[in-house]
């Protein structure tokens, strides 16, 4: 059996980390961490845009990890996946099990860009929509049908709070609303609904506008989801507009 402890996502963590390059959790490991129970094929990361080369060589020297040799017929490939790709996997030996490589700026591309700093998590302030996996004051406990829970690890590992995943996922659909990648963003916002939000563990009350009131919307079901995805996608043009307008007026 691969491994999948934390301890090993934790070395893949400093690994990057001892490399410069800054690390954030992200997919179905971190879905198990808020909760969410998800069988676990990947361990993902998110990494700056301009680090991917630099991560790709340190994952190559980890011993545990094999090249890909499978092209387009491996079931982490785009053309067999139903999540988003990532730019790169590599695979846990004799597995079908991967860690995967993603951009900012296709996954959390609405946060600031992950800092330098972040690469000595240890030593960071973390910003507040960043948290550790060992963070018992803000992550649930393990319980039974909800994932794994919290985690204790000596090596600090990143990961969204989970308030920033559901907004990654409403970002995600919107972004590739009639797409398979947003059909699984869609799947997403209603797994972190059912098993998050319904538990407790969020207020979609604190989410940014427009994404408050569209969250709000879609769980009471105030409006057919073509309508509500239409109005979702041009609000989001326009904030994203009227954002790029006090940018550029900032002297």
């Amino acid at each position: 059996m691969p491994d999948l402890s934390l301890s090993f996502v934790a070395s893949i963590a400093r690994a990057l980390n001892s490399a410069r390059v800054p690390c954030v959790l992200w997919g179905q490991y971190l879905l198990n961490i808020h909760g969410v129970p998800s069988i676990i094929d990947s361990i993902d990361f998110v990494i700056p845009d301009d680090r991917l080369h630099v991560s790709i060589k340190t994952l190559f020297k980890i011993g545990t990890l094999s090249p890909c040799l499978r092209g387009g017929l491996c079931p982490s490939s785009p053309q067999q996946r139903y999540s988003p790709p990532p730019a790169f996997h590599i695979h846990i030996d004799d597995s079908e099990v991967t860690v995967d490589l993603y951009p900012q700026s296709e996954t959390l591309w609405f946060l600031p860009p992950l800092d330098g700093s972040l690469s000595s998590p240890q030593e960071a302030k973390l910003p507040l929509y960043l948290v550790l996996a060992s963070d018992q004051t803000i992550l649930p406990q393990r319980r039974p049908g909800r994932g794994s829970g919290v985690l204790s690890t000596e090596y600090p590992v990143l990961l969204p709070r989970a308030l920033v995943l559901l907004e990654a996922f409403l970002r995600l659909y919107a972004r590739d609303v009639g797409t398979r990648i947003g059909s699984f963003a869609m799947a997403m916002i209603g797994y972190m609904e059912e098993y998050v939000d319904d538990d407790g563990l969020l207020d979609g009350d604190h989410l940014s506008e427009p994404l408050r009131t569209f969250y709000r919307e879609l769980r009471e079901g105030e409006k057919p989801v073509g309508q509500w995805t239409d109005e979702l996608k041009d609000a989001l043009r326009r904030d994203n507009e009227s954002c790029r307008i006090t940018n550029n007026s900032t002297p």
